[in-house]
């Protein structure tokens, strides 16, 4: 089953071909960059043993197995690097470590769930020394050599931009992605001003929850007032507040397609929009966003409309495959380069440094244009 698996994703990046090359500063076409280093291939790990979670036994390979293994293939005919990989799938129902001989373990863990007591005491028992883990998780489960790919990242570095012009604020979660406190205490500590908090849901439109927001019921209804006590019509625009000058939004791309229009047409004004993706779907950015022109963001490379490697077909364009991609290149970098101290990957889940055995990642900030993305 392993070897069909294997079968599968070499046809699927059998078809290679360059990354767009980076120029100095930034643009939407010089975000990703492949090292440009003679790597030392005796140095490299000869046989990696993979341990993934499989959540459903009928996806045999999951994305972050996938883009590991096509960026290994990319490297195949580059630098003449083929490592003996295994993997060696865990499943919800059971955990078992075998313990190969190999140079380097590898653990993926890619779950929006703290791992479980009894697999996190199983995981542990691979040496310390020998044994990478990558995941999206904050719990770096006591192993020194980790790649941590958190959405936390993305909160950390949306709300560290935040210029001091905008001061208060109100703070929108899902239902499908309750975080709205973490948030709010967040901006608490870089001075922010929370003017109020609320969780959006299907049940309540858009329209609704921003005239509540903004009072601009209220407004309208002391125009009737005035015009029963005056007997009289009395024609007046109704008003939105005037102490909100921010949004912050923690949902879904599709959710802030939706909210975003419904703050402009309310209010008919133009709020600063902070915007930051819940994780909980893989919706790409599109060239244009028509609905989220003005709006600030943080994510991953691969979610933006860049040019991508040919070899990456738009069914792996998702956070998972391209955390898979960038722990392929984490190895060469920890293993085969003479000196990665000072350099940054730009990868597809954003830049990367290497500070001693852990990989510091930072997202990219971007503003959505009438043309398009602009990097800030």
């Amino acid at each position: 089953m392993k070897n069909i698996s294997l079968i599968l994703i070499i046809l699927l990046v059998s078809a290679c071909s360059s990354i767009p090359k980076s120029n100095e500063g930034e643009s939407s076409n010089t975000l990703i960059q492949k090292p440009q280093f003679n790597y030392k291939i005796k140095s490299l790990p000869q046989t990696i043993n993979i341990f993934f979670f499989q959540k459903d036994e009928k996806i045999l390979v999951p994305q972050e197995i996938q883009g590991f293994i096509a960026n290994s293939f990319f490297y195949n005919s580059r630098i003449s690097y083929i490592p003996k990989i295994i993997l060696s799938p865990i499943t919800y129902t059971q955990c078992k470590i075998k313990q190969n001989k190999v140079n380097l373990n590898i653990v993926f863990y890619v779950s929006n769930q703290p791992m479980d007591k009894s697999y996190k005491e199983c995981i542990q028992k691979l040496p310390k020394a020998k044994t990478l883990f990558v995941s999206n998780n904050l719990d770096e489960m006591g192993f020194d050599n980790t790649f941590i790919v958190s959405r936390e990242e993305e909160k950390y570095k949306l709300i560290q931009n935040i210029p001091e012009s905008s001061s208060r604020f109100v703070v929108i979660d899902s239902k499908n992605n309750i975080d709205k406190n973490s948030i709010v205490n967040l901006l608490k500590d870089y001075k922010k001003e929370i003017v109020t908090s609320k969780t959006y849901n299907n049940e309540t439109t858009s329209q609704t929850m921003f005239s509540e927001i903004l009072l601009v019921d209220r407004s309208k209804e002391r125009i009737r007032k005035l015009s029963r006590r005056l007997s009289e019509k009395v024609s007046g625009t109704s008003r939105s507040r005037e102490d909100i000058d921010t949004f912050f939004l923690s949902l879904d791309l599709k959710e802030a397609r939706n909210l975003k229009p419904a703050i402009d047409y309310i209010s008919e004004k133009d709020f600063d929009i902070f915007i930051l993706n819940s994780w909980n779907t893989n919706d790409n950015y599109q060239p244009l966003e028509k609905d989220l022109i003005g709006s600030i963001h943080s994510d991953m490379s691969i979610m933006m409309p860049i040019p991508m490697p040919k070899y990456i077909a738009e069914v792996n364009r998702t956070r998972e495959f391209a955390i898979g991609y960038d722990a392929f290149e984490i190895i060469l970098l920890r293993y085969g380069s003479v000196n990665s101290k000072n350099f940054i990957y730009k990868g597809l889940t954003g830049k990367i440094s290497l500070e001693r055995k852990r990989y510091k990642r930072s997202p990219y900030i971007f503003e959505i244009t009438d043309k398009g993305i602009k990097i800030l």
